[in-house]
């Protein structure tokens, strides 16, 4: 028993006496030393090696989180999710709207360019805009526009380009067809549907971003002039302001379409985008805008007006 219980106590006692770790046996003369170290320097350069094959060995990202190219915050049709208050004044008379967008773009596959700073990435984006009259007693839904796209963008250090297919459809609510409405909106509907090839290129520098280019529409279901531009102008302070989140904002767009007689559409905003340490895009905007031109409101594109407002953006 006794033979029993000094076993039991010598293997408690072995971690104790042989140590915890994997630890080699200090060399016992000069030769072993310095074998022992220049075995280690080898491993260290072996890893150091592999780490840099794997750092070059650029491959194909699924599902990126970023966009590689951004249009301008004032852009009236790009997919983002935004409620706003807007005083719309017409010729005559003016009234209240609320303006609502649902959407946002979804990147599914970032392929490295040829050379070591550019990439491709391809992703699917889609909104439902809509515009109610604040003013009637059912808040009566007055447009809804319905936008999907595939964009392909690319970028290389400070300049990126983008280029999208998107589908747009326009529908008047049912009860701005049901009820008596203000006489200035009144037009007859037509099939507003179409599908346009958009192509963009931006310049990135220090918080200034300038996009523009031309868009083609090359299938409609109701008859249109096909050619329209636009080019706008962003500031975003890179350095944040008050806390390390909140950055304020400024952005000005220009647009014009044939289909209106190149009219010129411009709009601005300015706010703060109060945005999350973790993911760049994750933000929200809290802003003010004023728009002058053709209204951007799907079925009343030929009507010229002008609003202003303020709103929130939320991005995902």
């Amino acid at each position: 028993m006794q033979k029993c219980i000094q076993f039991l106590i010598l293997v408690l006692l072995l971690p104790f006496i042989t140590g915890f770790s994997d630890a080699q046996p200090a060399p016992t003369d000069l030769t072993e030393q310095v074998e022992q170290t220049e075995q280690t320097e080898q491993t260290e350069q072996t890893e150091q090696t592999e780490q840099t094959a794997q750092g070059d060995n650029r491959t194909a990202t699924l599902f990126p989180v970023d966009p590689l190219f951004v249009n301008s915050l004032s852009s009236a049709k790009e997919p983002r999710t935004y409620v706003t208050w807007l005083r719309l004044n017409l010729p005559v008379s003016n009234f209240n709207v609320g303006s609502v967008g649902f959407g946002d773009s979804f990147g599914l596959v970032r392929i490295p360019g040829w050379g070591e700073t550019d990439a491709w990435q391809l992703g699917i984006s889609g909104a439902v805009l809509a515009q109610f009259n604040m003013d009637a007693k059912s808040l009566d839904l007055i447009n809804a526009d319905y936008i999907i796209g595939f964009p392909l963008d690319y970028r290389n250090d400070v300049w990126s380009g983008r280029l999208r297919l998107f589908h747009q459809s326009s529908h008047l609510g049912d009860e701005f067809l049901l009820l008596p409405q203000n006489p200035e909106l009144t037009t007859p509907r037509i099939n507003l549907s179409f599908e346009t090839v958009e192509l963009l290129a931006g310049w990135d520098w220090k918080g200034l971003r300038i996009t523009g280019g031309p868009s083609y529409i090359v299938h409609t279901s109701t008859p249109l002039k096909r050619f329209s531009a636009q080019a706008g102008i962003d500031y975003l302070l890179t350095k944040p302001d008050t806390t390390s989140t909140i950055y304020p904002f400024a952005s000005v767009l220009w647009h014009t379409w044939q289909e209106t007689g190149w009219g010129t559409d411009i709009t601005a905003k300015a706010g703060v985008n109060i945005r999350s340490p973790y993911a760049e895009k994750r933000s929200i905007q809290i802003f003010g805008e004023y728009y002058h031109g053709n209204l951007p409101f799907g079925q009343f594109y030929a009507l010229r007006a002008e609003y202003f407002g303020g709103g929130i953006n939320i991005s995902f």
